[in-house]
């Protein structure tokens, strides 16, 4: 009767050795499973994004009719730094940062091709700006760019140097060729990239006008091709 008294009594023991380890691995999965439907609920909340995207912006548009010059402007090229849809801030003289959260909403040698026909129909006072691909006899000059840089520094002071040539329809003369060193200091990127793309688009716009004023010059006295 003892040795069973004695037995029933270490049993009663373990069993008590045993239950605050069922609590506490209790309280483990329970905390554990807290965690994973809090951790649960944040997934299903929609992120916030901060991604901006961003165009170029030619000048104020006027009114303007067919007018006597026609120009066929071929495609942007572009070095390759500018190939990164996000902007492109200049660190240094051979560094450059990109803005991860600040998008070109359009390929940039497109968006430049694209407002510098726009500019160029608004300074020239005509509507016959013909893109890419044309006929010799749809237009007056031919106009090429080529850019060699096109940006903005930490402070703000954005660069546009860039090749161009005014050619004859076909290519078959060259009527004017230059390499254009522009600048324009705006507000620097960190107070607000909005600043920065004007500042871009302004310098497209001073191009236009070199190129407009040039191409007058190289047509003047031709007569322009007939309107179809």
């Amino acid at each position: 009767m003892k040795t069973i008294h004695k037995t029933s009594m270490f049993h009663a023991l373990g069993c008590l050795r045993i239950r605050p380890r069922a609590r506490t691995l209790l309280t483990s999965l329970c905390a554990m499973m807290l965690c994973i439907g809090l951790a649960g609920c944040s997934f299903l909340k929609p992120a916030h994004s901060t991604t901006r995207y961003y165009v170029l912006t030619p000048v104020a548009a006027t009114p303007s009719g067919p007018g006597s010059l026609a120009v066929g402007l071929g495609q942007v090229k572009l070095p390759a730094y500018l190939f990164n849809t996000s902007l492109a801030v200049r660190k240094g003289t051979n560094e450059i940062e990109y803005l991860d959260s600040s998008i070109w909403a359009e390929r940039l040698d497109t968006g430049f091709q694209r407002v510098l026909a726009a500019n160029l129909a608004t300074v020239l006072t005509t509507d016959r700006i013909q893109l890419s691909t044309w006929q010799r006899d749809d237009v007056t000059a031919e106009i090429y760019v080529a850019i060699e840089q096109f940006d903005v520094d930490a402070t703000g002071r954005g660069v546009l140097v860039a090749r161009w040539r005014v050619v004859s329809p076909g290519g078959d003369k060259m009527l004017k060729a230059e390499t254009s060193r522009l600048s324009r200091q705006g507000p620097p990127p960190d107070a607000g990239v909005s600043g920065a793309i004007a500042t871009l688009s302004e310098l497209v716009a001073d191009l236009s006008r070199q190129l407009a004023q040039a191409v007058k010059e190289a047509t003047s006295g031709q007569a322009g091709p007939v309107s179809r």
